[in-house]
């Protein structure tokens, strides 16, 4: 979904004990995420965690992954209210 809906490639310079993901903004920071290669469902402290990573609340991660949220909006939303902020490292 994070490639084909939201336009993520695969990120090589990373550990291969997950899938890593990054997804190039102009004006902004990579956004770089990481996926489990397990096909169990990912608990709530994880979805909290890869939200942190895509720059979005958890209510707004759950709309991406339920496919309310478009790309543009996505876009938009890193854009104009990232959270955590960019410069707030993690």
């Amino acid at each position: 979904m994070l490639q084909h809906k939201f336009g993520f490639t695969p990120a090589k310079s990373h550990s291969s004990d997950h899938r890593w993901y990054e997804l190039k903004l102009d004006g902004l920071p990579t956004i770089l995420t990481k996926v489990s290669h397990s096909r169990d469902p990912i608990n709530k402290c994880i979805e909290g965690k890869t939200a942190k990573q895509l720059r979005v609340k958890k209510q707004y991660y759950e709309g991406m992954m339920s496919c309310s949220n478009s790309r543009d909006n996505y876009y938009q939303q890193v854009r104009k209210d990232p959270f955590p902020p960019f410069n707030i490292l993690f």
